[in-house]
């Protein structure tokens, strides 16, 4: 069976009630611009090439290869030309950090991103395909445990700069996606071009970039939470819903829609389209 072409999401609850999302991709054509989860992302890869930069540095994941991501690294990616297929997981800190022995608010640091492990890649597909929530919990607690160190880091990004973290709260609330630049460059003191200067270096994106992604990141929340996706449109501040359909599909390689339905049916996504999708 070719693979499908377009991704689908599922929704696996774990015993104490956390909701670890699966998503399978065998789009040749997908390519996800610059963005960030709140969660860890467990990646394999069981077929192709996934071409994607992580925190600024370069990387490739070929078939046979797992991936990893902490929470609110920012990432993009690319995949082959032909016959990509790809298996995500999305694991709430809170959920894996109960089970390593970790501070809520602390991780331990990343090893490397990816590696190749044929058989864990294919049993992790294998298990979230079959909707097996307690084989895919423990398959991530341990590959996050073996690729992890010692040394414990915070989970959130640190800014280095208390009034650019400020900054970016703001951005991240419902309230504050029409904040302009010269409203928030008010807020620290400076002038605009200032203000632009002084988050770019702290942030490594512009004000308007990093407000679009904090956008798109709640919005994901609300979905979550079940509101509509127009309401969500109206309440993130984009233009329209078909705006806010792009953007969020350009990000998460689903549509909200998509999202939404599947999380709506109770992960119940389209058996014959995911079938393609086994190892």
């Amino acid at each position: 069976m070719k693979p499908p072409a377009t991704s689908h999401v599922i929704s696996l609850p774990m015993d104490d009630g956390a909701q670890v999302e699966a998503m399978f991709a065998g789009d040749p054509k997908a390519h996800f611009d610059l963005h960030w989860h709140a969660e860890w992302s467990v990646g394999a890869i069981l077929e192709g090439r996934c071409e994607f930069t992580c925190a600024g540095e370069r990387q490739v994941a070929e078939a046979g290869d797992l991936v990893l991501m902490a929470p609110y690294m920012l990432h993009t990616a690319g995949v082959s030309a032909q016959g990509f297929r790809m298996v995500m997981l999305y694991a709430p800190h809170v959920w894996l950090a109960a089970r390593l022995g970790w501070p809520d608010a602390q991780r331990g640091v990343l090893r490397r991103a990816v590696w190749k492990d044929e058989a864990t890649a294919h049993a992790l597909a294998d298990a979230a395909m079959a909707r097996d929530a307690s084989e895919v919990g423990r398959r991530l607690a341990q590959i996050v445990r073996a690729q992890t160190g010692d040394a414990l880091v915070n989970v959130e990004r640190q800014m280095g700069d208390a009034r650019v973290e400020a900054v970016c709260h703001a951005l991240a609330t419902e309230d504050a996606c029409r904040i302009d630049p010269a409203t928030l460059a008010q807020r620290l003191g400076v002038s605009r071009e200032h203000f632009h200067r002084l988050f770019r270096a702290a942030v490594g994106m512009t004000p308007a970039h990093y407000a679009r992604l904090a956008r798109i990141g709640r919005a994901k929340v609300l979905l979550r939470e079940g509101q509509a996706a127009a309401e969500v449109a109206v309440q993130c501040g984009f233009a329209d819903q078909a705006h806010f359909s792009r953007w969020f599909r350009r990000c998460f390689g689903v549509t909200p829609g998509n999202y939404m339905g599947v999380r709506e049916c109770g992960g119940e996504g389209p058996r014959e389209e995911l079938g393609g999708l086994s190892a």
